[in-house]
């Protein structure tokens, strides 16, 4: 439909030879066939913006190119780090960019107005879903450097709160054999199953503020669906 904005995220997690060019899913490429622009606008917490040059092939998979490569270099990118990209329309993306940890990387902001926004972000976690997250009695470990830094092991339950503002109760277990840990338990199935999460979707927990000095964890929590 004429005027109509796709809005959609994927994911990828950068792996040899990604440094001078990204090649965008192949399926995400099929929902952008009917788009036309040359140019791409990246954007990501630091508050600024990349122009990106774009080219298909004769498959119709969409390279970034020319500009791709400061992108990379600005964010510090390397082998294994996991990028989100949300799709708003006409080719402009918000990006986020996780490393090994799961936990978002932190860079210096632009000295704008965009620098109150960026410092008061609470902090957050992603996590991709896979076969064992969807067991009755599941163990969802929480990447640990986030779970250290927000004192999650402290702490005995949290509050999932999912894109419609519903609110699960999941317990939160600590284990100490071996190395720490800090565990998502039960209730976790009740938000897998009626959110209709399945493998390959990413979730972005972002801790509440407010709940840091509680014993209960209130996480919201925003879903992107995997590309099928």
């Amino acid at each position: 439909m004429e005027g109509e904005i796709i809005s959609r995220h994927f994911f990828n997690v950068m792996t040899p030879g990604f440094q001078n060019h990204f090649n965008l899913p192949s399926s995400f490429c099929e929902k952008l066939k009917d788009e036309n622009s040359k140019r791409a606008i990246l954007k990501s917490r630091i508050g600024k913006y990349w122009k990106i040059d774009v080219c298909r092939n004769s498959e119709g998979i969409i390279r970034f190119e020319n500009g791709w490569p400061q992108f990379v270099n600005d964010h510090c990118l390397s082998i294994g780090d996991f990028v989100v990209f949300d799709h708003t329309g006409n080719f402009h993306f918000n990006v986020s960019v996780f490393d090994h940890t799961a936990c978002e990387k932190e860079f210096p902001v632009e000295p704008k107005n965009e620098r109150h926004e960026n410092n008061t972000r609470n902090p957050h976690f992603v996590l991709t879903m896979k076969p064992s997250f969807a067991l009755r009695q599941p163990r969802v470990n929480i990447p640990i450097v986030f779970a250290r830094s927000s004192s999650l092991g402290d702490k005995s339950s949290a509050t999932l709160r999912d894109p419609q503002k519903r609110a699960w109760p999941v317990k939160l277990v600590l284990e100490t054999n071996g190395r720490s840990r800090v565990l998502m338990c039960r209730g976790w199935h009740d938000f897998y199953v009626s959110n209709q999460l399945r493998d390959g979707d990413i979730c972005r927990f972002e801790l509440n503020h407010g709940s840091r000095q509680t014993k209960n964890a209130i996480m919201d929590v925003q879903i992107s669906r995997a590309l099928v």
